[in-house]
């Protein structure tokens, strides 16, 4: 069964039953990100950026957890002190420009809140910007 992975459990971790069972289902053994991705959305957390322009800020929760990111580059530096960065998602070939969570409660901790499976999302508009595409 899938949930006999480490890693869907540690996602699967603090959902109710109900919940659980659903992903469970849905992941069927499948890779490890599926489970992180349909519990942030089961909890209306964003997995994709806001269709915004560059320099647009935007009120919307976005998972920007470094344990979920790859092929990340610093590209640029926030006037708070953080970086500003080039990256995909693990389930994702789309590049992104946004920031990690992991630096950015360092210097603006209001703006971060954690979701299921303890991983960090990132309130773009308490920063005065907005996740793009690259």
């Amino acid at each position: 069964m899938a949930e006999q992975d480490p890693k869907v459990r540690e996602a699967l971790d603090g959902l109710d039953t109900g919940k659980r069972e659903t992903l469970t289902k849905l992941i069927g053994g499948s890779a490890f990100v599926a489970p992180v991705v349909a519990s942030f959305a089961m909890q209306g957390l964003s997995i994709r950026p806001a269709e915004a322009l560059p320099g647009s800020s935007s009120n919307q929760t976005v998972i920007s957890d470094v344990r979920l990111k790859r092929d990340v580059t610093r590209v640029g530096t926030h006037p708070s002190g953080f970086g500003i960065y080039r990256f995909k998602y693990l389930w994702s070939a789309t590049a992104y420009i946004g920031v990690l969570a992991q630096e950015v409660v360092e210097k603006v901790p209001h703006a971060v809140s954690t979701g299921p499976g303890n991983f960090l999302g990132v309130n773009y508009g308490a920063l005065d910007m907005a996740m793009t595409h690259a």
